[in-house]
């Protein structure tokens, strides 16, 4: 008997499978979908059949994506997975030293799309009971991946785990005649 899988082994063994499927790093459409855990043991090798990843969901921007009522269908299998593409600029890591360079000013005063040091990126986030976890390529190293068990914060990362353990509650009135 196996362990279940850890989040970041599904994260990274969904994100395998959907970078062989996958041409490039400009879905126009943040994507959403439900991953059913076929074969534990095949997670950690990226065996295909592992994992069966079903289509959900697509929308121009991602929080409205996992904000929609709909997309609480994803609660209905394992893991809930979201795709997303876009721009990555470098993070100002010296304002806490006291310290400013050109390139921290200019990432505090534009939009990662419009950074000099910019890179086209690809996010898979997956998230279940056991926590959230996140793979990103990058479009100039796309052979290598870097991974969150995690650890990130945010507004993506809020929104996620929002999707998996805060349902929708709609109210609906019908009327009476």
């Amino acid at each position: 008997m196996h362990d279940d899988p850890t989040p970041i082994a599904i994260a990274t063994c969904v994100e395998a499978s959907l970078h062989s499927s996958l041409d490039g790093f400009n879905l126009p459409r943040a994507r959403l979908y439900g991953v059913s855990i076929v074969d534990v043991s095949g997670i950690a090798s990226h065996q295909d059949g592992a994992l069966r990843i079903s289509f959900l969901a697509e929308h121009g921007d991602v929080y409205e994506l996992l904000d929609a009522p709909s997309s609480a269908i994803a609660r209905m299998f394992d893991v809930a997975v979201v795709l997303t593409c876009g721009w990555a600029a470098p993070l100002n890591r010296d304002e806490q030293d006291g310290e400013t360079r050109s390139d921290d000013e200019i990432s505090d005063e534009v939009p990662p799309s419009q950074h000099p040091l910019r890179r086209r990126v690809r996010l898979v986030v997956a998230v279940c009971d056991k926590g959230v976890a996140s793979v990103l390529r990058f479009a100039d190293t796309p052979n290598d991946i870097v991974t969150d068990a995690g650890a990130a914060r945010g507004s993506l990362a809020d929104a996620v785990k929002d999707l998996w353990n805060d349902p929708k509650v709609v109210v609906s009135r019908e009327s009476v005649s």
